[in-house]
């Protein structure tokens, strides 16, 4: 993204707003406040490691909806934030400490296995790696890599207003719907004596599972798997630990799976709260926020009123393993938020394998995102990525050949496409209607399939079943309704892949004045 620029194309983005002082801005601006609003959101960045395909694959979903949302017009808002929490990076920086105090010798097996890890498997260099003995420099390097690695990948979230969960804010925002629990009588003690909350309470539970019958699931299956996993949330976990990263309550540590629930409420303040001109009481912002999110009035605060617009979440996207966090995540938002401001739709994808087994980049088991693009580039790292399986809801075992496959797709389609630009690479008097332009039968089967997620398909079509079926001596309509086609889509699928044709630009504004 590049970011203090306004696009008004077809394709343009809204993470960042232009500078109010200019009267074209404002009337952007006023433009951008009356269009629809979409929100898209990914689970937290946990960067503890580099990221695995399947991570990255979450990511990637959740541009091509946001994307897709821009290309019909939407103001989107897609977030990004990195979760700064537990207790890994604190056992992880003792170990790197040990070894480092002792003149890099290692001494036991747990030593040699994580240093082989992070040196050999993640490639992070020697000097960084002589950083983790403090816990903060590991959140705070990979932090990075991954922000890098996701813009390599065309990742258009917002990366203006990224955030970790260290913020200031954050930790008033938690503690708020923290004191709403106990108001509520929900928090108790359970068998261990331990702070928890109360999951067992039955109003609740029927307030849960009637959320979860109202709510989307893109494929059906995760809803009664999300159903199932009810039974595995109970009063038996413990809100609170002893130490590690995260937000404190009563000098202890609230636990990473009670503190991001409805995160996305937190997006939007970051996101928005820089348009608010007047000094922010936090404290008790957060709780007339969340007064106003439990009823359906409006607030007099103009922010308050600016974060109810955009909200519901549209559709939020996370992986299944996370799927108990998503049962949470429905008893916090069945108690804290209004009907009409509940997460609409659930995206949840199916887990990776690689040999047979369930990937995992702290445990070096997994294909990493950051050596696809180092080996492959990133136009090709992104397509292997979505090539991966079938719909992305469902578990799938990583094919090794998919560097090839890829590579004959990409291949195929860039002598098919070079082929219509010679065709149209040439002064057009003729004017074209747009129904002569845009043929539904051809655009049909691929909107569908973005629709309801099957991106592999949609991207066989452009990059196979397309060009076989018309790669006989197209005529020039033939040419211009088929590059329109592909500008439409790919860059929703594949952003950047049409920029690397010569004459790209030339044609691609020639077809912008005839349509």
């Amino acid at each position: 993204m590049v970011k203090g620029k306004s696009q008004t194309c077809s394709n343009r983005r809204f993470e960042s707003y232009p500078d109010l002082n200019s009267a074209n801005a404002k009337r952007l601006f006023n433009q951008i406040r009356q269009m629809k609003k979409f929100l898209v959101s990914c689970a937290y960045i946990y960067p503890l490691c580099p990221l695995n395909i399947n991570h990255a694959k979450m990511f990637v979903v959740a541009d091509i909806i946001a994307r897709n949302e821009r290309r019909k017009g939407k103001n989107v808002f897609f977030p990004v934030a990195s979760h700064y929490s537990g207790n890994s990076a604190q056992d992880i920086s003792k170990i790197f400490t040990k070894i480092f105090s002792k003149d890099n010798t290692i001494e036991n097996d747990e030593e040699k296995r994580l240093f082989n890890l992070y040196n050999d498997i993640y490639n992070t260099p020697l000097p960084i790696l002589k950083t983790f003995v403090y816990p903060l420099n590991i959140l705070g390097f990979y932090n990075q890599e991954i922000l890098q690695e996701l813009k390599s990948l065309g990742v258009s979230c917002d990366y203006e207003h990224f955030y970790t969960t260290g913020h200031k804010d954050f930790s008033t925002f938690v503690n708020t719907i923290i004191s709403i629990y106990k108001e509520n009588n929900l928090l108790v003690n359970n068998k261990k004596g331990n702070l928890a909350l109360d999951y067992n309470n039955g109003e609740w539970k029927e307030k849960a599972l009637d959320l979860i019958n109202r709510t989307e699931f893109l494929q059906s299956f995760h809803k009664n798997n999300v159903v199932s996993a009810i039974k595995d949330v109970r009063n038996d976990w413990s809100l609170l630990r002893k130490n590690g990263f995260g937000v404190s309550y009563k000098k202890w540590i609230i636990d990473p799976m009670f503190d991001s629930e409805i995160f996305t409420i937190f997006d939007l303040y970051i996101k928005l709260k820089d348009e608010y001109k007047k000094p922010i009481n936090v404290e008790k912002f957060f709780r007339n926020l969340f007064k106003t999110l439990k009823n359906k009035q409006k607030s007099e605060d103009i922010l308050i009123n600016k974060i109810i617009e955009f909200l519901p979440c549209d559709v939020l996207i996370c992986e299944e393993h996370l799927k108990n966090w998503v049962v949470k995540k429905i008893y916090a938002e069945s108690l804290l938020l209004y009907d009409k401001y509940q997460t609409k739709k659930y995206f949840i994808l199916g887990m990776g394998f690689l040999d047979g087994k369930q990937m995992s980049a702290s445990k070096g088991h997994a294909i990493l995102a950051k050596d696809l693009i180092d080996r492959y580039g990133p136009i090709k790292a992104r397509l292997i990525i979505l090539l991966g399986g079938g719909h992305p809801s469902k578990m799938y075992d990583y094919d090794k050949t998919l560097p090839i496959q890829a590579d004959k797709l990409l291949n195929n389609f860039i002598s098919h496409y070079t082929q219509l630009l010679s065709f149209v690479d040439r002064e057009i008097k003729n004017k074209f209607r747009e129904e002569e332009l845009i043929t539904e039968s051809i655009c049909n089967n691929i909107e569908d399939n973005i629709e309801k997620g099957y991106y592999r398909q949609a991207i066989i079509e452009l990059l196979s079943i397309l060009p076989k079926k018309y790669y006989k001596s197209p005529t020039i309509n033939t040419a211009l309704i088929l590059i329109s086609v592909y500008d439409k889509y790919i860059n929703v699928l594949l952003p950047g892949l049409l920029n690397n044709f010569v004459c790209y630009e030339k044609i691609h504004s020639k077809n912008n004045k005839i349509l």
